[in-house]
């Protein structure tokens, strides 16, 4: 109660200093043109999956389009290529419903899934050793080649920070066009009273850095391999519409 007390004292002391009222209630502006709505015009759906691919390609990042019944293969040879030992994953019904732990126990690659209920300090210290990390994305941005992850309980951030290999599955059919679509995705989850974290992380490519000779290093602050898995959307299946702006 203090902190709060103190920051609004914190507040009312700079708006006395500008001369004026402090201001409640702010409403964002209301733009009459918003050209980024046109961008992506006449752009189907395939059209988009084919942008995020070219975008991740153009991120040094490999990527893998194909039905979920061929899953298993290219995610074996996916650990076999990165010569896997070890791998943590998130605690999320998706990747169980394509048999991800069976399969690192098929490869004989030691795994274990981001349960909060257990030994925090031993799961972060096995993150940190792990060959590779493995999540869902809930979104991608097809201009940037941007996954999109619900970080939060069993989804935890270090999965997708630590390992030095991040390989990210995502849904060809939840692929949006950019950044604007991607924020009125999240706005849109949230009205829809869905259980949406305080933590959503926006991932493009590897970790990647630059000195002041601009030379470019890559794994510095994080993965410096990323590998995308995307799924085909099965055969009549519709694709859901994208969120509507504004």
């Amino acid at each position: 109660m203090r902190s709060a007390l103190q920051q609004e004292d914190f507040l009312n002391q700079i708006a006395s200093k500008l001369g004026r009222p402090r201001r409640f209630g702010i409403k964002p502006p209301a733009w009459e043109q918003k050209p980024y709505e046109r961008l992506h015009q006449g752009l189907d759906q395939e059209e988009l999956i084919q942008q995020f691919i070219a975008s991740l390609k153009e991120l040094r990042t490999e990527v893998d389009r194909v039905p979920a019944d061929m899953f298993p293969d290219v995610f074996g040879s996916m650990l076999h290529q990165f010569q896997v030992k070890s791998a943590v994953y998130w605690d999320d019904p998706r990747l169980f419903d394509l048999h991800v732990p069976k399969l690192l126990t098929e490869q004989q690659v030691e795994h274990r899934a981001w349960q909060v209920a257990g030994d925090e300090a031993d799961l972060r210290s096995f993150a940190a050793r792990a060959d590779i990390g493995i999540t869902f994305a809930d979104a991608g941005l097809s201009e940037t080649g941007t996954v999109v992850l619900f970080n939060g309980g069993g989804r935890g951030r270090l999965v997708s920070l630590l390992p030095p290999v991040y390989v990210v599955i995502l849904q060809e059919s939840s692929i949006l066009p950019r950044l604007t679509e991607g924020a009125a995705y999240v706005q849109q989850r949230m009205k829809e009273k869905e259980d949406v974290p305080a933590c959503i992380n926006f991932i493009t490519g590897p970790s990647r850095t630059g000195d002041i000779e601009m030379d470019l290093a890559f794994g510095v602050h994080g993965p410096g391999k990323v590998h995308v898995i995307l799924l085909k959307t099965a055969n009549g299946a519709e694709n859901p519409p994208s969120p509507q702006l504004g």
